[in-house]
């Protein structure tokens, strides 16, 4: 089974002549629609957070493939730390673009003591996942932490948005991929 996928838009904006009204507009049309997922508490579950999140993140707010890369493992590191050590039946993931960010938040619904990164000895197999996340959002160029009860887990990085283009994802008139002219 597939987790619930809810994502939320916001509305055109209204159509009028103020001219602060007309400035607001392109600026909500660049920023791609946030995504919310709640997920069953289940390590399996994990993989599906993953996706979603690197799909949004590559395909909606055009980031360069090596960004999606370490944000893929940061969602990975967080919402396994949430499914380990949550106490809730389900594991929240949002993502959503503001100005030239991206937040990144996993909610596992369980107030806690706030983790901290830690070192893992050698011969330990689990124990860097936070060391991990610190070190991957850092070289994003960004910022993370979790919220005071330890419920949410939060990150925040820069977020290149692309160029817009009229012909962006289009074929010229008559080239269909695969054939050639004749």
């Amino acid at each position: 089974m597939t987790p619930a996928v809810r994502t939320t838009a916001s509305p055109a904006p209204a159509r009028t002549s103020s001219p602060r009204a007309s400035s607001a507009a392109p600026a909500l049309a660049r920023h791609p629609s946030p995504v919310e997922i709640a997920f069953v508490r289940e390590v399996s579950r994990v993989e599906h957070a993953r996706r979603i999140g690197a799909a949004w993140l590559r395909n909606m707010c055009r980031m360069p493939p090596a960004d999606v890369d370490s944000a893929e493992v940061v969602i990975s590191e967080l919402a396994t730390n949430a499914v380990v050590h949550g106490h809730g039946s389900t594991v929240g993931l949002r993502l959503r673009h503001t100005d030239d960010h991206v937040r990144l938040e996993i909610n596992d619904h369980c107030p806690s003591a706030v983790p901290r990164p830690k070192q893992a000895g050698a011969d330990e197999e689990s124990g860097r996942g936070l060391w991990l996340v610190d070190a991957l959002v850092e070289e994003l160029g960004g910022k993370w932490g979790f919220t005071a009860d330890g419920t949410v887990a939060w990150c925040v990085f820069p977020c290149r948005l692309p160029v817009p283009s009229e012909n962006r994802g289009h074929q010229a008139l008559g080239q269909e991929p695969g054939l050639r002219a004749r």
